[in-house]
């Protein structure tokens, strides 16, 4: 029987709407003491996103589960203030690259007298940034934390000059360590684009509620229809669209518009977990004339008819069929892995992120055919997508320069060719 993590991110709503994650042990289902203080104290309080506190309690649950292997507690090191030894940090940065797989398996092989992990070897591994992520959040954690502790040691000079020199002795270790893990870098050969014309083409044709080929039940094909052609035409996130609200959409003027808001503490909005946030601007987004007709058919002749939307209760565009419920990130998955399993032609990563990518490519070779300078094109890609800042939209711009700079090399070396051919013949 597979072995069961001891520990959850769980998701908590408050009255006022905010979704805050807890990294809670699941045999009693209570948050742990130090990663909650750390979390709400010091994460939250410099106005981190809900998502980025999620991602920071799951490499916590790294930390937790290294602890566990080793039959270490982490709140007593701290509060006694012996921390951990070299060969333990060496230790912890050899699971960091671990996946959480990897860890259910070494803890069901755990035995009484397992004292080290270096000498297990996982199946797999997770990208050196993600590795630097795990041991940068674990940094941080017991930097604040301790710093509590050594708070409380004021009154006591003696016992804090040891506390606080332990303290430093560990920290240090750190440093070095997440300094020699390679950062993400954008700018790295094989990074993620979007799909190939002829698959977007097949995705496009086949998604049609009248297609041979469509794979969903016939009750959710104009739903799914729309759902699609919002990620196609838009490049908007999954959590963007489970946002739009009624509100957000003007589809009876001669244009037709969708307006992404930002709304982290939606109190209309029940769903728990991490996909239904917003993480970029707000900005209003134009649709093309068959989109817009699209989105009030949809409003105006199906989604009315769901229960929770005939009531006056549903307040989201996009709603769960039969029951009219907002709908949840998880079902956005399955008409993906609808897709993939049950159209041939299309690849096994298409999701929505993919047609995110999918929407800056062709941003990218209209920008070209139009003749548009890298500055506007950097600015207008900014907006569009929601960005605060350009530096996404300049990692696209570095893309597209490397693509023209292989159409170039193509071109010389097609060149190459038919000169070495004439030289052949004249001698």
């Amino acid at each position: 029987m597979k072995n069961e993590n001891p520990l959850i991110v769980r998701w908590s709503r408050f009255s006022n709407g905010e979704r805050m994650p807890f990294l809670v042990r699941a045999s009693t289902g209570v948050p742990i003491d130090a990663p909650s203080f750390w979390i709400t104290a010091h994460r939250r309080a410099v106005g981190t996103q809900p998502n980025t506190l999620f991602n920071e309690l799951r490499s916590l649950m790294v930390f937790y589960l290294w602890a566990t292997l080793r039959g270490t507690d982490i709140e007593e090191r701290l509060q006694r203030g012996t921390f951990f030894d070299l060969s333990e940090i060496i230790d912890l940065v050899n699971i960091c690259g671990w996946k959480l797989d990897d860890l259910m398996s070494a803890l069901e092989r755990r035995s009484s007298n397992f004292t080290t992990l270096s000498g297990l070897i996982p199946k797999s591994g997770v990208q050196s940034g993600e590795k630097r992520n795990r041991l940068s959040v674990i940094r941080s954690f017991l930097e604040f934390t301790s710093s509590d502790h050594l708070s409380r040691l004021q009154a006591w000079p003696d016992e804090w000059a040891v506390y606080r020199a332990m303290r430093d002795e560990c920290l240090k270790h750190f440093a070095p360590l997440i300094r020699g893990l390679r950062a993400p870098n954008r700018d790295d050969v094989g990074e993620r684009e979007g799909l190939d014309r002829d698959v977007l083409v097949r995705l496009r044709a086949v998604i049609d509620p009248d297609h041979p080929d469509n794979p969903f039940e016939p009750q959710v094909r104009f739903r799914n229809f729309l759902i699609i052609r919002l990620f196609i035409e838009l490049g908007i996130r999954r959590g963007e669209l489970l946002g739009v609200m009624l509100n957000d959409c003007d589809v009876t003027g001669p244009r037709g518009y969708i307006t992404i808001h930002r709304r982290p503490d939606n109190v209309h909005d029940t769903r728990l977990g991490s996909g239904v946030a917003t993480k970029t601007a707000a900005r209003k987004l134009e649709l093309s004339p068959r989109t817009a007709q699209l989105v009030y058919e949809w409003i105006a002749y199906h989604r009315r008819k769901l229960p929770q939307a005939a009531k006056g209760k549903a307040q989201f565009l996009i709603l769960s069929i039969p029951t009219g419920r907002p709908m949840s990130p998880s079902n956005i998955n399955k008409i993906f892995e609808a897709l993939r399993k049950r159209v041939p032609g299309l690849p096994d990563d298409v999701s929505p992120h993919i047609l995110r990518h999918s929407w800056n490519d062709t941003f990218s070779e209209y920008m070209d055919s139009h003749g548009v300078s890298q500055e506007d094109e950097v600015k207008w890609r900014t907006k569009i997508m929601g960005w605060r800042n350009e530096k996404s939209a300049r990692s696209y711009l570095r893309r597209t320069v490397a693509r023209r700079s292989n159409e170039v090399l193509r071109v010389m070396h097609d060149d190459l060719d038919i000169r070495f051919a004439e030289e052949r013949k004249d001698q």
